[in-house]
């Protein structure tokens, strides 16, 4: 609380004027006559000498000031007053000190004081505690030691108008100190004993009642801050008008919110699901984990995170890792073309599906890095995977579909392709997967059911016949092979 100064009939500066001699010889006197001084800085100081100088002040106006002014003369102050000014909080006398000359000391006001602005009404209006009033300073406040509360007590009024703790298993009715208001509404809040055999679906022990804000407008129900190192105030946690939890890091590096496991010593670890993002029917019974996280106690599922419906993800869904020393891959999605990635930064344990269903793993990260088909193999020459078929083309259902396999540098092409519409001369029959195709253009010589003509595989993988097909014809390439190196 600040307290004023100045203003007073005692509160002015007076300098020394000329000499004078008052009375007659022999008991005549010298001295000096006393002088008004205006517009002189006077400071104010916490003792009569040395001391700590007070910066903290507010003038008549409420604005910060480290001094003031005697008055000039010219407006509503007699020549040489000190104005009023607040001194710091809970100073109540200063060491005045006009022009840097002797101090003199000025005592506060301390009785009631009266708000001279708009400013300062509006302020004390908005002071909760402007008169320094607290609950334990009321005389009908009964407030126990802590050793002889009940967890759960509260401040309110109980029934009969005696104000004081109120444990949870009191009746019902009980008004809280200070409740909020309502859009304007006066609405107490009660502290009801829960009944016990109702369950999950009983009344609560407290219970704060909202109104609900489409706009999320209404002030916070709860608040928890955090002080920096720097005197900051920061909300880190707290319930907004709807009573809808929120949370916030205090520091880049913090984590805004954790759900632990059960103390290892205190019951842990869980050996069930012990976090949940759950549906929320009107029966308890019919909820549903939607996304559950497992302890790392539990039976078959330890440590696990369970999502009962689809697992979305923009960017992709890792999968894997630290698990007998193997390494995390990373899913990214579905191609709409053939083979391995041909543009776009990848990273290493990227994978990615080919339109012909072949898996590409990405081995080295760049641009498009380095590629090696996860489905069919590029090491094993008994690993096969499925052509690619061209349009008009469909691949034998049989055993011996139309793969490639990779016997050292050599492709060997197997299987038959049959056509299900007219294809011409040239067409691309089919495509080979990226890592498996020709450097330069390979010809070769196949057999088809109207006879044998020239196969050719070029360097982007496309397989055509110098012949054309009805529907129904098929070409077999069983036996064909060509180099992978120059």
């Amino acid at each position: 609380m600040r307290y004023p100064f100045g203003g007073g009939p005692a509160d002015y500066v007076i300098g020394v004027g000329d000499a004078v001699t008052i009375g007659t010889p022999p008991t005549a006197v010298e001295g000096r006559q006393a002088v008004l001084l205006g517009g002189v800085s006077v400071e104010f100081w916490s003792a009569e000498v040395g001391g700590t100088r007070y910066t903290d002040l507010l003038d008549d106006l409420g604005t910060p000031v480290e001094a003031v002014a005697s008055a000039n003369g010219s407006g509503v102050r007699g020549l040489g007053q000190i104005p009023p000014l607040a001194g710091p909080d809970n100073v109540t006398d200063m060491w005045a000190s006009a022009g840097g000359g002797p101090r003199v000391r000025l005592v506060a006001l301390t009785g009631p004081r009266v708000v001279q602005t708009a400013a300062e009404l509006a302020t004390h209006v908005a002071d909760p505690t402007a008169h320094g009033t607290s609950a334990a300073d009321l005389a009908d406040v009964t407030m126990p030691p802590p050793a002889n509360r009940t967890p759960g007590d509260v401040l309110g009024v109980v029934e009969g108008g005696s104000l004081g703790l109120i444990t949870p298993a009191q009746a019902s009715g009980a008004v809280l100190a200070d409740p909020p208001k309502v859009n304007g509404v006066y609405t107490g809040n009660t502290v009801a004993p829960p009944d016990v055999t109702a369950g999950q679906n009983g009344a609560p022990w407290l219970r704060m009642h909202l109104p609900y804000s489409g706009g999320d407008d209404n002030p916070d129900a709860i608040q928890i801050h955090s002080t920096s190192s720097t005197g900051q105030s920061i909300k880190t946690g707290w319930f907004n008008g709807n009573g809808e939890l929120r949370a916030a890091p205090s520091t880049p590096s913090r984590v805004a919110a954790r759900v632990f496991e059960a103390y290892s010593n205190r019951g842990g670890p869980s050996t069930g699901r012990y976090v949940e993002w759950s549906t929320n029917p009107p029966s308890a019974g019919d909820r549903e984990a939607l996304l559950g996280g497992y302890g790392t106690g539990h039976s078959s599922m330890p440590g696990w995170v369970v999502a009962t419906r689809v697992v979305w993800a923009q960017r992709g869904v890792q999968a894997g890792g630290n698990y007998n020393g193997l390494q995390a891959v990373n899913f990214r999605g579905r191609s709409t073309s053939l083979g391995a990635p041909t543009s776009g930064t990848w990273a290493a344990g990227d994978v990615v599906i080919d339109v012909a269903g072949a898996l590409w793993l990405c081995t080295a990260t760049g641009t498009p890095g380095t590629w090696a088909t996860a489905s069919g193999g590029s090491a094993a020459p008994s690993a096969y995977v499925d052509l690619a078929p061209g349009v008009g083309m469909s691949l034998d259902a049989g055993k011996r579909a139309a793969a490639r396999r990779e016997p050292g540098d050599v492709v060997r092409l197997r299987g038959t392709l049959n056509a299900t519409a007219s294809v011409s001369s040239g067409a691309v029959l089919a495509v080979l997967p990226v890592g498996h195709r020709p450097t330069v253009t390979a010809n070769m010589f196949a057999r088809s059911t109207s006879g044998g003509n020239r196969l050719i595989v070029t360097p982007n993988g496309e397989v055509t016949y110098q012949a054309s097909f009805t529907a129904g014809q098929s070409l077999w390439l069983d036996s064909l092979t060509f180099d992978q190196l120059p």
